[in-house]
C-alpha cells in the first residue's frame, strides 16, 4: 500500500473505513470496535493517528500469521486479540 492509498483509506467515512477492514481483513465491527477502542484508551485520540495504528497493526497480525494461516481472514481467539495488540505496541514502543 503506497502513501496515497494509505491516506485516502484513513480519511474515509467511519462506515467505509470499517468496510475496508472487513473486505480486506476480515473483521467484523465488534473486533475492529475493540481494536479502536484499544488504541484510543492508549492515548491514540486523534482519529487519523488511530486509523494509522490500527492498519499498521493489522499488517502485524498478518505477518505474525504463518503461511497456512495467511490464506484465509485474519482470526483471533479469546485473548489473542489484545496479547497481539501488546506485542504490536511493545514493538512499537508504544506505551501498554
Amino acid at each position: 500500500m503506497t502513501m496515497k492509498d494509505a491516506n485516502s483509506i484513513i480519511n474515509l467515512p467511519d462506515l467505509l473505513f470499517v468496510q475496508y477492514c472487513t473486505e480486506t481483513y476480515g473483521l467484523n465491527r465488534g473486533v475492529y470496535n475493540t481494536i479502536d477502542k484499544w488504541f484510543y484508551m492508549k492515548n491514540v485520540k486523534d482519529i487519523k493517528a488511530r486509523r494509522e495504528r490500527i492498519l499498521e497493526f493489522l499488517l502485524f497480525s498478518i505477518k505474525s500469521m504463518n503461511q497456512e494461516e495467511r490464506k484465509s481472514r485474519l482470526k483471533f481467539g479469546k485473548g489473542n486479540l489484545v496479547n497481539l495488540l501488546v506485542e504490536y505496541s511493545e514493538r512499537q514502543a508504544m506505551p501498554v
